[in-house]
């Protein structure tokens, strides 16, 4: 857990550019066969991204009831807020005493349940309910697990960072960190920071985006995305170790 807990803790890069075009949000879609980015370029985005899931005493996680395809089916649960599986883990517990919270990475779960599963059964995300609140905020009718992302005007271009040397597209699991960023930005481009829209997109839409796109310009914007944990998560994560 050390190794994986470390490679989530990276500064906080500074805006220095803007990218244009547009993305769209949507709900939790089935991932599709066809393959925009690479099965790797994929998951190496998704490592970035710690998750929780329950195991059971024989090391399976803990799924829930889902309709797909018109068909009900058993599918895992993905929390990607630790200490709201912290707080099911004491239900659990009651069926099963050995039951237990595991850390994992985004992109280990994804590649080994879904690119992997020829039956193509999606994971179930838990969204941290505090942030699905903000997303509500900005688009009322919004489902799924808020990532929050920054343009120049409800139309304009997307503002993006440099990170070591590399231009990318950031998304925020939290508003505020998006917001931080965003107060960065003020200091020293303030006429410009007036402008800035903050908007919101689901990870289950831009998961099946990067499965299915076949729009070269969208293909673009996606090899340039980079996910961001809630740094309340990673707190948590910090906990954690600490008390071990």
């Amino acid at each position: 857990m050390r190794k994986l807990f470390s490679s989530f803790l990276r500064p906080l890069p500074l805006i220095t550019a803007l990218v244009s075009g547009s993305l769209l949000g949507g709900g939790l879609i089935m991932p599709l066969p066809a393959e925009a980015l690479s099965e790797e370029a994929i998951v190496d985005k998704l490592e970035q991204v710690p998750v929780f899931i329950i195991l059971n005493s024989d090391g399976q996680p803990l799924t829930a009831a889902a309709e797909v395809n018109n068909q009900e089916v058993k599918v895992p649960v993905v929390f990607i807020d630790g200490a709201a599986a912290e707080e099911f883990l004491a239900r659990a517990r009651q069926e099963d005493p050995s039951a237990a919270v595991a850390l994992v990475d985004l992109g280990t779960l994804y590649q080994e349940t879904v690119l992997n599963d020829s039956q193509q059964v999606p994971l179930l995300y838990l969204p941290i309910s505090g942030e699905l609140e903000r997303a509500t905020q900005l688009q009322a009718n919004f489902q799924g697990v808020p990532l929050f992302i920054a343009r120049q005007g409800a139309d304009g271009p997307y503002l993006t960072i440099n990170h070591d040397g590399e231009t990318s597209l950031p998304m925020f699991f939290s508003r505020n960190d998006l917001q931080t960023l965003l107060n960065r930005y003020r200091e020293s481009n303030a006429e410009a920071a007036n402008n800035v829209v903050i908007q919101v997109l689901s990870l289950e839409w831009l998961l099946t985006t990067m499965t299915n796109s076949t729009d070269p310009a969208l293909d673009a914007q996606l090899q340039q995305v980079r996910l961001f944990p809630s740094t309340e998560v990673l707190n948590y994560i910090r906990s954690q170790e600490e008390g071990r």
